[in-house]
């Protein structure tokens, strides 16, 4: 126990001071040709002027398709390179934003 709470507590309560809010991750992504690329297309839960997820506490549930943020899920390469939760893994590669300056056949 730490100050009263469960390990586990403590542990995702750091984690999720990791991030700074900045709402991209929350941007649907597609994956070209092995490479993960943002879209134009934000999730419908994500409020565009405070770049917070309005159901955060039960996004998981509504929305099913809100992956969590394990290591594995975070070496994919969904995050920004500036993200705070991919701070120091060397060669980390972040997705590109879409279009791609070449077109898509």
């Amino acid at each position: 126990m730490t100050a009263g709470k469960p390990i586990i507590a403590a542990v995702s309560e750091e984690w999720e001071r990791r991030c700074r809010r900045c709402g991209r991750c929350c941007f649907e992504k597609i994956d070209y040709q092995g490479e993960i690329y943002y879209t134009q297309t934000p999730c419908n839960r994500l409020d565009p002027t405070t770049r917070l997820c309005t159901v955060y506490g039960q996004r998981h549930r509504l929305r099913p398709d809100c992956v969590p943020l394990t290591p594995q899920i975070i070496a994919a390469g969904i995050l920004p390179a500036d993200c705070p939760y991919v701070q120091g893994l060397g060669g980390y590669r972040p997705p590109h934003l879409f279009p791609p300056d070449e077109e898509l056949p």
